[in-house]
């Protein structure tokens, strides 16, 4: 399954989503969500909960970079630095990202998550669930737990339903479980539980070298210093805040449902 290439169907699918996000100038638009500031956090803060140290965050799928730049201003509201890395399909999406986050630009990339080779790993990896076909999901999530989340990292997975439309999410807990997966925690947000993250850890350190084998090679990402480019203390401003991405914390935890296993 790994070695197969995504339907023609569902890559038609994703190359005109992006042209929808492409045709609006608002940064959620733009990172397909329909809501204002305080829904947007609400709905998408509780990826930090998986997030329990400083570290690489990327996220596969990025688009705009709007989501990463949020959850980097988030974190540092929790004291946790987080360097941003984005992959998408849509080259324009890409640059809008890089555009976002110029001191991270060379972190932005445009590739398929499907069958990109990550050249580095990272502390933490979030895709949704609707990146590749249901069908191939088993075998992408297992992909990327092997080979793009580094020791002691985690991959997060989240599932977006809609409460307009009476969509629910997916069940990611049941679903990574019967992937044969261990998730050691979730999240549930949005009216009705529209929203939903589960998250696993990287796979052992002996299934899982740090080093490259002998007669590779690997070229890392350029990293900005984490301590000149975000402290905790620093609040982003200008476009950050215009764009609402400090907007106050919605009161989410009654309406979220937070599991953790030891």
């Amino acid at each position: 399954m790994e070695n197969e290439d995504l339907p023609p169907a569902f890559i038609a699918d994703i190359r005109r989503l992006a042209h929808t996000y492409l045709e609006t100038s608002d940064p959620r638009r733009q990172s397909g969500f329909g809501g204002g500031p305080a829904r947007w956090r609400a709905e998408r803060e509780p990826i930090l909960d998986a997030v329990t140290s400083h570290g690489s965050l990327l996220d596969l799928g990025c688009a705009n970079g709007f989501l990463l730049e949020s959850l980097r201003a988030w974190g540092a509201e929790r004291s946790l630095i987080l360097i941003p890395f984005g992959l998408d399909f849509n080259p324009e999406l890409v640059a809008l990202a890089q555009q976002r986050l110029p001191e991270f630009r060379s972190n932005f990339l445009v590739g398929n998550a499907w069958s990109w080779s990550p050249p580095q790993r990272f502390t933490y990896v979030y895709t949704l669930a609707d990146v590749v076909p249901l069908s191939h999901f088993s075998a992408y999530l297992r992909r990327l737990q092997r080979e793009f989340v580094e020791p002691g990292g985690r991959l997060i997975v989240g599932s977006y339903g809609s409460h307009s439309r009476r969509v629910p999410p997916l069940d990611l807990e049941r679903l990574l479980d019967s992937y044969g997966m261990s998730v050691v925690g979730a999240a549930t947000a949005g009216p009705g539980g529209t929203v939903r993250f589960a998250w696993a850890e990287s796979v052992s350190n002996r299934e899982h070298p740090q080093h490259p084998r002998p007669g590779t090679s690997v070229t890392l990402f350029p990293i900005v210093d984490r301590r000149s480019a975000f402290s905790p203390g620093r609040r982003l401003r200008g476009d950050a805040e215009r764009d609402g991405i400090g907007a106050p914390r919605a009161r989410r935890r009654p309406a979220a449902r937070i599991s953790c296993q030891a």
